[in-house]
């Protein structure tokens, strides 16, 4: 005999996967849209970034290891209207999960990060875009701050103490150089074999695996953006989940005034641990959610360090 609260739930996460891929092909649209609409409302700015390193805003989820690894820093980068000397535009850059709200929740929501931009905006004015950090191994911290509205109202007034102390300029030799490229690796899980496939649907959604087995039948080839602003300022993305250290090394490695490191840029490759990481197992590190090679991680943030140091013509 059938269970019927089963089949709703199996009926509810499959409505749920077809609005998802509907979200994804509208998103690409979307963002194509804002993209024409920002090139025909440009306006000269000035420019600001800053950091600091926040306790207890998030917490390593993975590591048994003490201590664990933890990338504490919040990142602001601040574009004000030369004419008005009003800010138009906020980046933040933090790691930790959205995934705040209870999984009994089927509601699409943007989590924390919501209320951090309403935060900004309400506050400072302009546009405020959220860019996750590394965060494959980051979670929120949510205990000191209450739910995820108030953890991120708190987040964002924490963002708000940077943007408000950074003292945008104008920029005297204005420049920006764009380096990005596809890479392969070998992948740790095969897809083909039915058993390995079936155990994945039962994990994620069908229409989900059916994806990355399109996805990864060449092994798996992640992208990765690097962007150097006025030789100073460096945006990294990388289309997986990353953890902490890579994004904590790579800016200590970089040596440039601010490096921005962004997840889930591009697509989707899934997790992308530390050797270290995968080395000590569990969730985000073992080859069921982190199907690349060990040291995929590694390779991809040398190239980027190695990219940033070849345009500042250092290499």
């Amino acid at each position: 005999m059938k269970c019927p609260q089963r089949n709703h739930k199996r009926f509810t996460q499959r409505k749920l996967a077809h609005a998802a891929i509907r979200y994804y092909q509208q998103m690409g649209d979307a963002n194509v849209d804002a993209i024409v609409r920002a090139s025909q409302q440009l306006t000269a700015v000035k420019i600001a970034t800053g950091s600091k390193d926040l306790d207890g805003f998030n917490r390593n989820r993975h590591s048994k290891i003490q201590p664990t690894p933890l990338d504490r820093q919040l990142a602001v980068m601040k574009l004000e209207s030369i004419e008005t000397g009003k800010v138009i535009a906020v980046l933040v850059n933090f790691a930790a999960h959205p995934t705040s709200i209870s999984d009994e929740s089927m509601a699409f929501s943007s989590d924390y990060v919501g209320a951090l931009r309403a935060e900004i905006e309400s506050t400072v004015g302009g546009v405020a875009v959220f860019m996750q950090g590394a965060s494959g191994d980051l979670s929120t911290n949510r205990g000191p701050h209450g739910d995820y509205k108030q953890f991120g109202q708190a987040l964002g007034k924490e963002a708000v103490k940077i943007i408000t102390e950074i003292e945008a300029k104008i920029v005297a030799k204005p420049s920006i150089e764009v380096k990005e490229d596809r890479f392969t690796f070998a992948s740790r899980s095969d897809l083909n074999n039915p058993l390995i496939r079936t155990l994945y649907s039962v994990a994620f959604f069908p229409e989900l695996v059916a994806n990355f087995v399109d996805e990864y039948k060449e092994g798996i080839r992640p992208r990765m953006t690097v962007v150097l602003l006025n030789d100073q300022i460096a945006l990294v993305g990388a289309s997986g989940e990353f953890f902490c250290q890579h994004a904590i090394g790579l800016r200590e490695r970089a040596r440039v005034e601010q490096l921005f490191f962004c997840g889930y840029c591009n697509g989707y490759h899934q997790y992308f641990p530390t050797i270290q990481a995968a080395a000590e197992g569990g969730y985000g590190a073992d080859s069921q959610v982190a199907p690349a090679e060990v040291g995929a991680g590694e390779k991809l943030v040398n190239q980027a360090l190695e990219w940033i140091f070849r345009m500042q013509g250092k290499l």
